[in-house]
């Protein structure tokens, strides 16, 4: 398989997040839009709960979004075992749960809803495992600093 370097992997994750940020806007634009017209999966008109439930789905998502772009930044500054990059997985973690949450809470309307949600946890425990391990290099970086 090819490899590409590090600068432009970092450059193509950062236009990716780019591109889900637009995404996640046209989304948001297009949901009054789409939904009213076509319905749910059988043409039935959809709960105006459920169209609130997309709409709160999507916050998460933005904010997670927006603090990988941060921590792209971070790499592309060459800080990664700094406190700011365990922050921001932390908070892409945290979006990832409570997203599972949101997710579960659509159980009713959609029947992938626990599948769904099951995914998005696990990749917050994934997350949650990277931070621990980077949190730790952060912490024997410090420490081998302080020794001479």
């Amino acid at each position: 398989m090819p490899k590409i370097s590090k600068n432009a992997s970092v450059i193509l994750s950062l236009i990716c997040c780019g591109i889900g940020f637009l995404g996640l806007l046209a989304l948001g634009l297009l949901l009054p839009v789409y939904l009213p017209g076509h319905g749910g999966l059988y043409g039935e008109t959809l709960s105006p709960w459920f169209v609130a439930l997309v709409y709160v789905c999507l916050v998460p998502v933005a904010v997670a979004d927006g603090f990988l772009v941060k921590l792209l930044l971070l790499v592309r500054q060459r800080q990664v075992f700094t406190d700011r990059a365990v922050s921001c997985l932390r908070t892409i973690s945290w979006c990832c749960f409570i997203e599972a949450g949101l997710l579960l809470v659509g159980v009713t309307y959609f029947f992938m809803m626990p599948v769904l949600s099951f995914v998005v946890g696990f990749l917050g425990l994934v997350l949650r495992v990277v931070k621990n391990v980077i949190e730790e290099a952060v912490a024997l970086k410090n420490e081998n600093d302080f020794t001479i």
